[in-house]
């Protein structure tokens, strides 16, 4: 998908997370043309699988480009690529007999949704401002388990024009709870 927002307006692009079923090999890739003072929010989310039939983690691959631009300057590229590892890849690389093969479930549980929102223009400026001010109040700490909800932010853009939020949550509701958190 190739979109281009003109000067003054704002795309808001807020899609429910990819949920992959058993097998699935997925490709997304999303392209954004900003003029100056345009503004957008992309969110970008995928889930571990259909829980309820047992097909957590067990899609093949899982890939999604986002790239945004503003007149001919890249501000943002985010590139998530989730592949399961061959067995046959691992006893073929440098790797052998020194790393286990490990499945998606091994590298990313506990949490089974995430997401990533990319913020930018001046319709986000109050929102990214927020953000930014809760971010510098986290304080981490060495945790005997993992917390339900991981969360980070960072700017982007030479005069911080825009930022990115990772999100990390158990389930899907505490990645939607946390968006809800943010007007």
């Amino acid at each position: 998908m190739t979109v281009r927002v003109s000067k003054g307006a704002t795309l808001y692009l807020l899609p429910d997370p990819v949920t992959c079923f058993k097998h699935a090999s997925y490709n997304q890739l999303q392209t954004f043309h900003l003029e100056d003072g345009a503004s957008l929010i992309v969110l970008d989310s995928f889930t571990s699988g259909r829980k309820s039939l047992g097909e957590e983690w067990q899609f093949w691959r899982y890939y999604s480009v986002n790239d945004v631009w503003v007149n001919d300057r890249r501000i943002a590229k985010d590139v998530m690529l989730l592949e399961q590892e061959k067995e046959e890849e691992v006893n073929n690389s440098r790797w052998k007999g020194v790393l286990p093969v490990r499945t998606l479930a091994d590298r990313l549980a506990p949490y089974s949704c995430y997401a990533t929102a990319i913020l930018y223009g001046p319709a986000m400026r109050e929102t990214l401002l927020d953000v930014s001010r809760r971010c510098d109040k986290i304080s981490v700490f060495k945790q005997a388990s993992p917390p339900p909800l991981l969360w980070s932010f960072s700017w982007v853009g030479s005069g911080r024009e825009g930022g990115v939020i990772r999100v990390a949550a158990m389930d899907t509701e505490g990645v939607r709870n946390f968006r809800k958190a943010f007007p």
